[in-house]
C-alpha cells in the first residue's frame, strides 16, 4: 500500500462524507496521531479514546460513546463493551504483577443487561482471586447515566 493509493482513497471517502461519517473519519485520524505521539503498542486505546486510571483496589476506563462504537441499531456493538471491560480487567490484573511478568486473558464471561447509549460508557474491574498462575476479576460497565450494561466475569492466566 502507498501513499497516494491512500490519498486516493481518503479523497473519495471525504468527497461524499456525511457528518456522522465526518466524525468517525476526525475520531480514527486523531487516534492514530495519538498512537503516532505516544509510541503506545496498539492502536484500539487510541481509537477509542480511552482514559483509564488506577485506584487503591480497582481499575477504571472511560470511552466516549460515538458512530464509531455503533452497531447496526445505533448502541454500543457488544464486541465494544466486551472489549472495554476486558482491558480494564487485564490493566488491573498487569497492574499488580511484578516485573517480568504479564497477565492475559483466557476466559471471558460477558452478560449484557441494557443497551450501551449516552455520552460515555465506563468500565470497572477489581481482582476477586490472586492466585500464582491466574488471576479472576469482576467488572461492570456503566453508562453515564449510572445505569449498568454488562457484567463481567474474567479469568487471567500469568505468564
Amino acid at each position: 500500500m502507498n501513499k497516494e493509493h491512500i490519498r486516493s482513497m481518503f479523497d473519495q471517502v471525504l468527497a461524499k462524507a456525511t457528518e456522522e461519517d465526518l466524525t468517525v473519519l476526525s475520531q480514527l485520524i486523531d487516534g492514530l496521531a495519538k498512537k503516532q505521539a505516544t509510541g503506545e503498542p496498539a492502536y484500539f486505546k487510541d481509537f477509542f479514546n480511552m482514559e483509564g486510571r488506577l485506584l487503591k483496589d480497582a481499575c477504571e476506563i472511560t470511552i466516549p460513546v460515538t458512530p464509531l462504537l455503533y452497531n447496526t441499531f445505533s448502541i454500543v456493538h457488544g464486541g465494544v463493551t466486551a472489549t472495554l471491560v476486558d482491558t480494564a480487567m487485564g490493566f488491573m490484573a498487569n497492574s499488580m504483577l511484578p516485573e517480568g511478568k504479564q497477565a492475559v486473558t483466557s476466559n471471558l464471561t460477558i452478560h449484557y443487561i441494557a443497551p450501551g447509549s449516552g455520552k460515555w460508557i465506563k468500565a470497572r474491574a477489581e481482582v476477586i482471586h490472586r492466585g500464582s498462575k491466574t488471576m479472576v476479576l469482576e467488572g461492570t460497565v456503566c453508562r453515564d447515566d449510572g445505569t449498568k450494561i454488562a457484567h463481567c466475569t474474567g479469568s487471567f492466566f500469568i505468564l
